[in-house]
């Protein structure tokens, strides 16, 4: 029997095939080597044939060796996605995060041995997805060994802030010798990447600031992953106005910047930005040096309100 037949008995059968529940998978076109097409859901895979179910309701399998290269791999990847979904759900019970949602801080590492702070409450809602808070810190915490952590990374944790707005939070600390956030970019991905993979975070609601160190390094980080961030409040660190080119509209910003703390440097970048047509806002702190308005930035109400408004649905 050739191709051709073999599929066409497939999708014949399928209207004597008796009706099962729907999948909450959409529908697509699945496409026969020889050309033919089935319109129908995905339901499950093996290593030889993927299970679909047409918009009827008849369930039936398509073997891989009928099918073209690119329904193999959607249906691969799907298989995948689905696995990853069911840790995520099971992540607030089981999984390599689950002993560490405490509501209290804790030390960790990374498979890629970036250390970093993380916190999660104890009770946080099954069925429910959750913002991903990210915080960076300045130099002077570089290689400290988890032993320091900074206002910018505690007052999301804060309890007048966590009450009205659970999430889960890293502080991941710059190994020693490191002289930039950007050197270790691919870590603090892949770290976000297994967070998001085994705990149920909203990936639209990824959040990202820093300070100085941390505030440039937010900016190398969201040029280097254009899709992963809604919005980010880099505070006293100003890379130059090229980088501006390298910053998608996805992700809002909110600028900081103390007016004796290289403040032309900040309104030019500011300027470049509005020009590149990035969402964005700038507060200039009167008075203020590089250091004695972090804290005020940290716990400033405004601006935990205007992070996590921001979403990326609807944005690419």
């Amino acid at each position: 029997m050739n191709h051709s037949c073999a599929l066409l008995i497939f999708f014949l059968l399928a209207a004597l095939m008796p009706r099962l529940s729907g999948a909450d998978q959409p529908y697509r076109t699945w496409t026969s080597s020889d050309g033919r097409t089935l319109e129908a859901r995905y339901i499950k895979s093996t290593d030889a044939a993927v299970t679909v179910r047409t918009e009827e309701g008849r369930q039936l399998d398509l073997p891989f060796s009928k099918l073209t290269e690119s329904d193999v791999a959607a249906a691969k990847t799907t298989a995948a996605d689905l696995i990853i979904d069911t840790q995520r759900q099971k992540g607030l019970k089981d999984g390599p995060y689950a002993a560490s949602l405490t509501g209290e801080w804790q030390k960790m590492r990374s498979s890629a041995g970036i250390d970093y702070h993380f916190y999660a409450a104890r009770r946080l809602k099954p069925g429910s997805s959750y913002p991903l808070c990210i915080y960076l810190h300045g130099s002077s915490n570089t290689g400290s060994k988890l032993t320091k952590r900074e206002p910018g990374a505690d007052a999301f944790a804060g309890e007048e802030f966590y009450r009205e707005r659970p999430c889960f939070i890293i502080a991941p600390e710059a190994p020693e010798g490191t002289g930039s956030f950007k050197q270790i970019v691919p870590q603090l991905t892949a770290l976000v990447k297994d967070l998001g993979d085994h705990l149920p975070i909203d990936r639209d609601r990824i959040y990202l600031t820093g300070f100085s160190m941390g505030g440039y390094g937010s900016f190398d980080w969201i040029a280097a992953e254009p899709t992963l961030f809604a919005a980010a409040v880099p505070v006293a660190g100003f890379p130059g106005v090229d980088i501006a080119q390298r910053l998608p509209k996805t992700t809002a910003l909110w600028l900081q910047w103390g007016e004796l703390d290289q403040a032309d440097r900040a309104k030019a970048l500011r300027d470049a930005i509005q020009a590149a047509g990035i969402p964005f806002q700038a507060t200039e702190h009167k008075g203020a040096d590089h250091v004695s308005f972090h804290h005020k930035v940290a716990t400033d109400p405004a601006v935990h309100e205007w992070l996590f408004s921001q979403n990326r649905k609807g944005k690419q």
